[in-house]
């Protein structure tokens, strides 16, 4: 992807014009990081709130998930470099990132269908792939 293809894909997904089939793990990554760029995580992370909540109610979904959100903007925030371009960065990041089942290795599958971490952030339950916990 390129710099435009990433912001594209951000107005696509603001204004509610890609549909949930065509929005995918890594599109999710690539929204992150654009977000980041241009602001610290509390802010990006308004914004993708913001922004997937517009999308899910567009489409008549449910399914808005607070702690994956967080974390997966956490994870994209820890390897983003703001000395490469947007596009460079973002393709490290999917590299890194591209599986979505990293989650699983910070939470237990409890915990996240849990109602507490769908609507707030709920810290990890299992040991973190850096060896923290």
């Amino acid at each position: 992807m390129t710099d435009a293809e990433i912001l594209t894909l951000v107005r696509q997904l603001e204004q509610c014009q890609l549909s949930p089939a065509d929005f995918h793990h890594r599109d999710h990554l690539a929204v992150s990081a654009a977000y980041l760029y241009s602001g610290d995580l509390e802010t990006a992370l308004a914004r993708v709130r913001v922004a997937l909540l517009r999308f899910i109610a567009h489409h008549g979904l449910q399914g808005y998930h607070e702690t994956i959100t967080r974390f997966w903007l956490q994870q994209v925030e820890k390897r983003l470099d703001l000395n490469l371009c947007l596009a460079k960065s973002v393709e490290r990041i999917q590299e890194e990132l591209g599986d979505k089942n990293l989650v699983y290795c910070y939470y237990s599958k409890e915990l996240l269908d849990s109602p507490q971490a769908r609507e707030r952030w709920v810290e990890p339950d299992l040991a973190r792939g850096d060896g923290e916990q």
